[in-house]
């Protein structure tokens, strides 16, 4: 009987990262494990479609840790090949959709940050006084840095529309696939969720995103009728889960006053083939 190859215990997620920013890690593991027949560690790789390698700034180790920060320049939208080998040499293929975008410019802050620590230094040479940096605690804050913080703090809530109670206490939720760097909370009414650790430097978008997922097929579960509040890039990863929930169970959930954009709809069509070339359609 020949070898079995490793399987695909569910599809790898398209992924959206700017450049300069972290990507990652993902861990291919938790989508590809080894067949029954042969229980020993895959050995995996990354390419492009086309044979090249990843673009740079990202890498992907033999064990199964993809991830990297992408370079400056390398905006664009890439196919991606993860093979999965098994110790026997049975390997399986997989693809995975990534998209760099144009890094997120912050020049107005970082030029005044730029020119302040110059005048910092230039007094510091001239043994004279140092500049005043009351205007550093008056200067306004802008669109992209809050948008930053509003990221980095991303949060998301998940309304039972038909559930007219007031929240109740915070139930700590233990759901499959959830990341580590959210917590889950049932509060009756509604499911939250929230970082874990405001100010870790390991939490990314992909772990925010992952969460929305994870949430709405707990909401999806309980047959709520939802209203989505929150981090738009959480709800927007929510509504796609939802509506591929409703296609692979032939059972639509309602969400209520949300208006699917054009990008949102693309996200899912794209979710959608790829878990249908998976052999997981329906």
């Amino acid at each position: 009987m020949p070898d079995q190859p490793p399987v695909l215990i569910k599809p790898i997620p398209p992924q959206v990262v700017n450049e300069g920013a972290a990507f990652g890690p993902i861990n291919l593991n938790d989508f590809i494990h080894p067949s029954e027949e042969d229980k020993s560690p895959l050995q995996f790789l990354a390419e492009l479609s086309d044979g090249q390698a990843l673009s740079q700034g990202l890498i992907c180790t033999e064990s199964g840790t993809l991830g990297g920060i992408p370079a400056i320049g390398t905006e664009g939208f890439y196919e991606i090949i993860i093979h999965a080998k098994s110790a026997s040499g049975a390997e399986l293929k997989t693809e995975l959709k990534l998209t760099v975008k144009e890094r997120i410019s912050m020049l107005e802050g970082h030029q005044y940050f730029t020119d302040l620590k110059s005048k910092i230094w230039e007094a510091l040479g001239a043994n004279s006084p140092l500049p005043e940096i009351e205007s550093l605690l008056d200067r306004p804050l802008t669109l992209v840095e809050v948008y930053y913080l509003i990221q980095r703090f991303a949060t998301i809530t998940i309304w039972d529309v038909h559930n007219l109670d007031l929240p109740g206490d915070n139930v700590k939720l233990q759901l499959e696939d959830a990341s580590p760097h959210f917590q889950i909370y049932d509060r009756g009414s509604c499911l939250v969720g929230a970082p874990t650790d405001l100010f870790s430097h390991e939490r990314t978008l992909e772990d925010a995103l992952q969460t929305a997922r994870v949430m709405s097929r707990e909401a999806y579960k309980r047959g709520w009728t939802v209203e989505l509040t929150g981090f738009n890039k959480m709800v927007r990863a929510s509504w796609v889960e939802i509506q591929i929930l409703a296609h692979k169970h032939g059972k639509p959930l309602e969400v209520l006053h949300y208006e699917p954009t054009e990008a949102d709809q693309k996200l899912y069509q794209a979710e959608e083939q790829a878990r249908q070339r998976s052999g997981k359609g329906a």
